[in-house]
């Protein structure tokens, strides 16, 4: 076996001439990484153009934006390994949370952003933890087994609590639940189980800033497709009210800091962009159809289409989005017998 192209590649769809003296391939280069737009998040829109937050290096993916706009924390590819960064946005200080074997994912920072929420899992043991760090002590503290845990999605607003999405080994449906911190490190142990449905799939819950609704995704099974929803309800208890038809997929639900927009990303026009809808917090409702807020619509730039790899997360001014660019040509070999 002999190599015939030197490139970065991925070099594809091969095709030799007739003669077998020239081959014809094509050679595609993809990036994948944290953009930040300006954004306002009480009209919903984009105020100027975006720009990649991480290097070109890094495969970027489940980004978190701190609420004050100054920190990401972002699970990533680098140099061979998973690993998870965090970086600052006003001053140029980027290093991994912790440098160990283990692997960390779904960062998460808590409301006045002085700590942030993982899970880490360990090779050798097969143990999986939600563990806190704090990016002043760089210590890990655990907070509860994450065997059963889907992914934590949000904290409570006064930051006692995580909201996380729990598999339940009974129905094989994940349920959401609200972990106390203050029963680190066996919280799942005091863990409130709050939104829960046998025909459903739940996840992406999210608290609005005052604590008086969630919203949430729920994913079923139909007959002839896969059905993603988006739901809001009372964090108190009470009926599920529909934000989205579930005619497409639908997924990262995310408030805007006043609670009266909802965010999401959906692929109903073919690729994936964000989406905005209006919210009644005192209605509890939904007004008005939803509008696009990003307009990608080729691979140049586009939302990766692997959606559980995706993160949204926002503040008044800007929004943080997990970005695709894919490029390429074709080249021609010559004397490829020889």
């Amino acid at each position: 076996m002999e190599r015939v192209t030197t490139g970065p590649g991925p070099d594809a769809e091969l095709a030799p001439s007739p003669d077998g003296k020239k081959l014809a391939f094509t050679n595609q280069s993809q990036h994948i990484q944290a953009w930040l737009f300006p954004f306002d998040a009480s009209r919903g829109i984009l105020t100027g153009p975006g720009r990649a937050l991480t290097p070109t290096g890094m495969t970027t993916w489940r980004q978190n934006l701190s609420a004050d706009g100054e920190k990401l924390a972002f699970s990533c590819s680098h140099a061979g390994r998973s690993e998870l960064w965090e970086m600052s946005l006003v001053t140029p200080h980027m290093a991994p949370v912790v440098a160990d074997d283990r692997l960390r994912d779904y960062p998460l920072w808590s409301p006045d952003g002085k700590r942030l929420v993982y899970s880490r899992y360990n090779f050798q043991t097969h143990e999986s933890r939600l563990v806190l760090w704090s990016p002043e002590t760089r210590n890990e503290k655990p907070i509860s087994d994450a065997a059963e845990t889907a992914g934590v999605f949000d904290w409570s607003p006064d930051g006692q609590s995580l909201l996380v999405s729990q598999f339940n080994r009974e129905t094989n449906r994940t349920e959401i639940w609200l972990l106390p911190i203050a029963a680190a490190p066996n919280a799942e142990g005091a863990g409130q189980r709050i939104i829960a449905d046998p025909a459903y799939d739940l996840g992406q819950p999210h608290f609005s800033r005052d604590g008086r609704w969630i919203v949430f995704q729920a994913v079923r099974n139909l007959p002839t497709t896969v059905e993603s929803r988006l739901y809001v309800t009372p964090a108190s208890g009470g009926p599920w009210i529909p934000l989205t038809e579930g005619k497409s997929w639908d997924d990262k639900p995310r408030w805007s800091p006043n609670g009266r927009m909802l965010y999401f990303v959906s692929g109903r026009t073919g690729f994936f962009n964000v989406w905005g809808i209006r919210f009644d917090p005192n209605q509890g409702k939904p007004f008005g159809p939803p509008f696009p807020v990003t307009k990608f619509k080729n691979p140049a730039q586009m939302i990766p289409r692997h959606i559980p790899s995706v993160e949204l997360s926002l503040n008044q001014n800007h929004l943080v989005l997990t970005v695709e660019q894919v490029s390429g040509s074709v080249w021609m070999l010559e004397n490829v017998d020889r």
